[in-house]
């Protein structure tokens, strides 16, 4: 049993007989072939030129006899398998495209955003790679998954995209965001720089009360408070909760968060009122 039969046989495709991948893989001189048999046409020039794992490949003698060989070559085309599933594979290709420029491939999620990096560091897709990581700082990445995108970011050393999921990750305290997997990838000194970015940044923000000047507080113009004998926050008593608010999570998307408002609120006054100035205050 050959090599190319051998994996037919472990990764099942010779259960179901192969499809077309359909335009615009439908062109090509080689033809390779996913892990659920799927076969895409595509062109040698572009996989050259994109991946030296392929130029390597190309530049060898290649084994005669194709036209004998039903399993290896299809319409006398080669016959190339992959490992890669259907849908990374049509990414990965997408992005070997000349109109990829123009016309980027979706990526759905920070799954099949994985799926494809690896592929494209498996096939030493250097250009493809860079431009995907670029592509992870996007909003709907980073708010849902800030760690992931901080994490794959620091595996691919790309220093922008780092930096930009790293202040994202300020809305956060340090202990709050949950594992990802993509952490095993990164090295302790790459966790430590951002735990070190954000205990640097919480500190900056203890120095706001030098720069204040007076900010007025609501008036809390209220008998029922006064015959309570609610007093007033202090002004000093506001600093300090935005003091500690910021220290422990350096962004001013803290001062926005309900429950921090809503804390403030329940200290500025006890009636509806009262309630009412404070948070439009506050907001």
């Amino acid at each position: 049993m050959d090599t190319c039969t051998a994996l037919h046989k472990y990764t099942g495709i010779e259960d179901e007989p192969p499809v077309d991948a359909g335009a615009p893989f439908d062109r090509g001189d080689i033809i390779l072939r996913s892990a659920d048999n799927v076969d895409f046409h595509f062109h040698k020039l572009l996989l050259s030129l994109a991946s030296s794992f392929f130029s390597n490949m190309f530049s060898l003698p290649q084994p005669g006899s194709f036209d004998d060989a039903a399993d290896r070559t299809k319409h006398g085309l080669p016959i190339i398998p992959v490992t890669e599933k259907s849908v990374v594979l049509r990414k990965l290709l997408s992005f070997c495209s000349p109109v990829y420029d123009t016309d980027v491939p979706v990526l759905e999620n920070l799954d099949i955003v994985m799926s494809v990096l690896d592929a494209a560091d498996k096939y030493d897709m250097k250009r493809v790679g860079i431009f995907i990581v670029r592509m992870i700082a996007a909003p709907r990445f980073l708010e849902k998954e800030p760690m992931r995108v901080f994490a794959i970011a620091c595996r691919y050393r790309s220093e922008a995209e780092t930096l930009e999921a790293a202040r994202y990750m300020l809305r956060f305290a340090v202990w709050e965001p949950a594992y990802v997997s993509e952490l095993d990838f990164i090295s302790g000194s790459d966790f430590q720089r951002l735990v070190k970015y954000h205990a640097s940044c919480g500190q900056a923000m203890t120095q706001l009360a030098r720069l204040w000047s007076t900010y007025p507080l609501p008036s809390l113009d209220c008998k029922f408070c006064r015959k309570k004998g609610v007093s007033r926050l202090s002004l000093k008593e506001y600093q300090d909760s935005v003091v500690e608010a910021l220290r422990i999570r350096p962004s001013v998307e803290s001062l926005l968060n309900p429950e921090w408002i809503d804390s403030m609120v329940k200290r500025a006054g006890s009636c509806f009122g009262c309630r009412r100035e404070s948070t439009e205050d506050v907001c």
